[in-house]
């Protein structure tokens, strides 16, 4: 019995030894090497962080918070009458159009768009990866294809700029009187009363500009 706890004792021993030869293998630990190395961050986080350090500037204008991009290439006014263009295509009024309203609204502006076309811009800028896309990702779109369209809406203004020969601001039913007369058209008093009713929004008897513009997409007159 002895012998035996005597040889219990030396392997001991030898496991302390082994333990002791581990701690001497790592060697002294660099004081410059970090105690702990995190892992890089996620694509996400860093997305996230760079949006923090680098945040994009937003005003508001017309009621939407737009982005500086936006306001360098829109004016206000433009801003403005593609409001009206959006809400005139967008059908159910809850504040998206999809791939087939953008299409019917890019054709009305003059861009040539397919319905693939239609997708692909969508996907492009829809932050939040949805078939359909808000007012303002709409203006990010009209931007990116400023270049290929016929400029059907200079066409409308100067079409509008024609009719209010006063420069008032809004078509009367005078200015329509007096457009028909030098161009040689006879119209009936009440058929004159019809057009102004038919594209006057808001009911004060005469169309302005968004109204104008409204009335001419909607009748495809350009």
């Amino acid at each position: 019995m002895p012998k035996k706890k005597g040889k219990s004792k030396k392997g001991k021993g030898k496991k302390g030894k082994s333990k002791k030869e581990t701690k001497t293998s790592e060697g002294p630990r660099d004081p410059m090497t970090p105690a702990h190395i995190p892992p890089p961050p996620l694509p996400r986080e860093k997305l996230i962080n760079l949006l923090k350090q680098h945040p994009v500037n937003e005003k508001e204008i017309h009621g939407y918070k737009v982005t500086d991009r936006i306001l360098k290439n829109l004016t206000s006014s433009e801003i403005r009458d593609l409001i009206v263009v959006f809400e005139l295509f967008d059908a159910n009024s809850d504040g998206y159009i999809n791939a087939k309203e953008l299409r019917r609204a890019m054709r009305a502006l003059g861009f040539k768009c397919s319905r693939e076309d239609a997708k692909d811009m969508i996907s492009d800028v829809s932050v939040k990866g949805k078939s359909q896309i808000s007012f303002v990702e709409f203006l990010e779109v009209i931007i990116d294809r400023q270049d290929d369209a016929r400029d059907i809406y200079d066409e409308i203004l100067q079409g509008f700029k024609m009719f209010d020969q006063d420069n008032s601001g809004s078509i009367t039913l005078d200015n329509l009187k007096q457009i028909c007369t030098e161009a040689g058209m006879k119209f009936a008093q009440r058929d004159l009363e019809e057009m102004i009713e038919e594209a006057d929004i808001n009911g004060d008897g005469k169309v302005d500009q968004s109204e104008f513009i409204r009335i001419m997409l909607q009748t495809n007159l350009f």
